[in-house]
């Protein structure tokens, strides 16, 4: 049974994402472009409140934040940054701190190399 919801999550998520890739191909290069701008903007915007959950071991917010790039991030195109929202809001429903820095840290390393030059 935990199998088959496992499934059914996964299949409901790919389709969420087709539907939404669908959708932003009427968008041209540059207003693409545009929106991946803005979204790696508001996640540098980010990373200053993520290390504060840090800093007071705000596993919650944490595992939000996770669970939320974990979304987004292949929505923009960067699927590193959903692997990277899986891997802190794993690391936060465990709350193992010491993961979770090395995780956040490499986002934002990860995410400052997508700053538009």
């Amino acid at each position: 049974m935990y199998v088959f919801n496992i499934s059914i999550s996964i299949l409901d998520n790919y389709i969420l994402r087709v539907v939404i890739l669908q959708s932003m191909d009427d968008f041209d290069d540059d207003e693409w472009a545009e929106m991946q701008t803005k979204y790696v903007a508001h996640i540098i915007t980010e990373i200053p409140k993520i290390k504060a959950a840090l800093n007071s071991k705000d596993y919650q917010a944490l595992m939000i934040f996770g669970h939320n790039i974990k979304g987004s991030g292949g929505m923009y195109g960067f699927d590193d940054i959903t692997d990277l929202g899986f891997k802190i809001e794993t690391s936060a429903k465990a709350e193992d701190l010491n993961s979770l820095e090395e995780f956040v840290g490499e986002l934002e390393k990860n995410i400052n190399a997508k700053k538009p030059k």
